[in-house]
């Protein structure tokens, strides 16, 4: 119970200025399970209701106003409303907003991709990053004609069978360090689904080396969120990603990188660019929208020809590539996400965690915040975060309380972050006041949960 985790106070305050969001939650919660579109957007005692967003802030219900440092999970690193994307779409729209056949725009948004990730060769365009990892799990297989995959413990990959397992195992259920439980995450998903399905650490090359040599030549594909963002933000040992590259290409295993999140996101080529990797299939999402519902599935010429109409590997979608989503996705690429605006969100995102490492230290609070390019987090523990386990260490009530006092004081970061699953995001519409202010809001909340 949420009562047993936060403050009173501080929990009194939440409910006091949210009173609309808790009706219109009450009246949502008769006709939607849980009144909410997502389950990954509930939480107790009911979750805040939006209304509207520009820039870099949004109002709730009750008129309240936030910075936004959640930003829908990433996919607004343009903010809200940007004027560029607003003129897109409403010129589309004016056009039409589906046809059900090809059109120019789509090769133009693929090309400008390609620029940003070189290494791929094609990219298919999907509705989200679940279905783009779906497909290139589907790809991996009937490119290597093997079944079994890899996954990281503690990595998301969206809600299809084949990877809704060992997110957030209960580490009583999780199996030893070196030898992962493949732990199903939820109901509803029969077992024979993941009987392909391997589960390994991250960070720890000497046990995806055993993992691959227990399963010679029965595995198709590892893959991996190459910065884990769904378990907070893990960052990679030095070595680990360029050494996971040689060790795949040894076993003839395709390396899959999951950049949903990361993607033009920690740099214009996402962890590609940054870290020099090279993967057989990257899956790119949310930002790439510019706020609409897309995925895109890119690989190498030999790779992606086995999808249909030039191979016999089925990828298809209604909605896929359509006019209103490629019109945002190729504003927010080339219009917005310029290179003076990565700079700047990689500039405020520093100044952000070292504002927030410096309120630690001066309070005194036992907290580890990894941060890389514009998102950080913070770990209520005192042991380093380098895979699931140790972030499983950190202290939930603090964590709760934190998110409650921060947002009490108009800085809304994701509520996933409540169970140690999600991590802040500059946007392009942030300014340095805005960074300056939640440094501000960040050091009374800390001193408040001490």
């Amino acid at each position: 119970m949420i009562e047993e985790l936060v403050q009173e106070k501080i929990l009194d305050t939440y409910t006091a200025r949210t009173t609309k969001s808790k009706d219109l939650w009450e009246e949502a919660r008769k006709v939607i399970p849980g009144g909410v579109g997502s389950g990954f957007r509930y939480y107790e005692p009911y979750p805040l209701f939006l209304e509207r967003g520009i820039g870099s802030k949004v109002w709730d219900a009750d008129g309240n106003e936030y910075l936004d440092y959640c930003l829908c999970f990433g996919a607004l690193i343009a903010g809200h409303a940007h004027p560029r994307i607003v003129e897109a779409v409403s010129g589309q729209l004016e056009k039409g907003s589906m046809y059900g056949v090809p059109h120019e725009k789509t090769t133009e948004y693929v090309r400008e991709l390609l620029r940003r990730f070189p290494s791929m060769d094609m990219f298919r365009l999907t509705n989200s990053g679940t279905e783009g990892t779906m497909h290139a799990l589907r790809l991996a297989r009937a490119h290597t004609g093997k079944d079994k995959i890899v996954k990281i413990e503690g990595c998301y990959h969206g809600v299809h069978d084949y990877l809704l397992v060992s997110i957030y195992p209960p580490l009583s259920k999780a199996g030893p360090r070196w030898a992962p439980t493949v732990y199903i995450q939820g109901e509803g998903i029969p077992h024979g689904t993941v009987r392909n399905t391997l589960v390994a650490p991250y960070n720890d090359i000497e046990t995806m080396e055993n993992l691959f040599k227990k399963h010679e030549g029965e595995i198709a594909a590892l893959i991996l969120e190459p910065v884990p963002m769904n378990m907070g933000l893990v960052l990679p040992k030095e070595e680990y990603l360029k050494d996971l590259r040689k060790l795949t290409e040894e076993h003839n295993i395709l390396l899959i990188f999951d950049e949903v999140k990361t993607g033009i996101r920690i740099a214009a080529g996402g962890a590609c660019e940054y870290y020099g990797i090279n993967p057989d299939i990257v899956v790119l999402g949310k930002a790439i929208g510019g706020g609409f519902p897309v995925g895109a599935l890119g690989g190498k010429e030999e790779i992606l020809s086995n999808i249909y109409p030039l191979g016999h590997t089925p990828h298809a979608g209604t909605y896929n590539a359509n006019p209103i989503v490629v019109s945002a996705g190729l504003a927010c690429l080339k219009h917005v996400m310029t290179g003076h605006a990565q700079r700047h969100i990689n500039d405020l995102g520093e100044r952000l965690a070292n504002g927030v490492k410096d309120a630690v230290e001066d309070i005194g609070i036992e907290a580890q915040v990894p941060h890389i390019g514009p998102s950080g987090t913070v770990y209520f523990t005192d042991v380093e975060v380098t895979d699931y386990r140790t972030a499983s260490t950190y202290d939930r009530k603090k964590t709760w309380e934190f998110w409650f006092s921060l947002l009490n004081h108009g800085v809304l970061t994701p509520p996933g972050l409540l169970e140690g699953g999600e991590q802040w995001l500059v946007s392009a519409a942030h300014t340095k006041q805005d960074v300056e202010e939640a440094v501000h809001v960040i050091d009374s909340a800390l001193r408040e949960i001490k």
